[in-house]
């Protein structure tokens, strides 16, 4: 094995931040685990990602005095759109699950974005309310799962 390949086998894995509605909202409350999340991740290089269903879930039109907050949070955060291939891993992972989309699908949107991460090499780490759902869906991926 020649050095390069060696070094490739030793080099970390990009870490990557997924968060869920609860998550964004505590970010855009001053939830300071939330906050030190999201100024600290890109000092150290760690995404963090959402999906845009999330994004409308976690969004409460009657905090106007929010708004700035809100911005400022979605400024810092990758927003992944709903494509086929998210779509279609989300319906496997509710089924995988046993999970009806009607109740779970946003869940298993942002568990298909985590999904996809991990599948592409990242140490991925969902911080979620809702811990037991998010593990059932992501059962079989090697996806961190934390609760906020």
């Amino acid at each position: 094995m020649n050095r390069t390949a060696r070094a490739e086998l030793h080099r970390p894995r990009q870490r990557v931040f997924v968060f869920d509605s609860e998550a964004l909202s505590k970010a855009v409350h001053g939830d300071r685990e939330m906050a030190a999340l999201i100024k600290t991740a890109p000092r150290l290089d760690i995404p963090i990602v959402t999906s845009a269903l999330t994004t409308l879930e976690a969004w409460d039109p009657r905090e106007t005095s929010k708004q700035a907050l809100w911005n400022w949070t979605l400024s810092r955060i990758r927003v992944v759109h709903t494509d086929d291939q998210v779509i279609a891993m989300a319906r496997d992972m509710l089924k995988g699950a046993g999970l009806h989309g009607h109740k779970y699908a946003i869940d298993a949107i942002l568990a298909a974005v985590a999904g996809r991460q991990a599948a592409q090499g990242a140490e991925a780490t969902v911080f979620t309310s809702d811990t037991d759902v998010m593990t059932q869906l992501l059962a079989g991926h090697s996806v961190r799962v934390e609760k906020v």
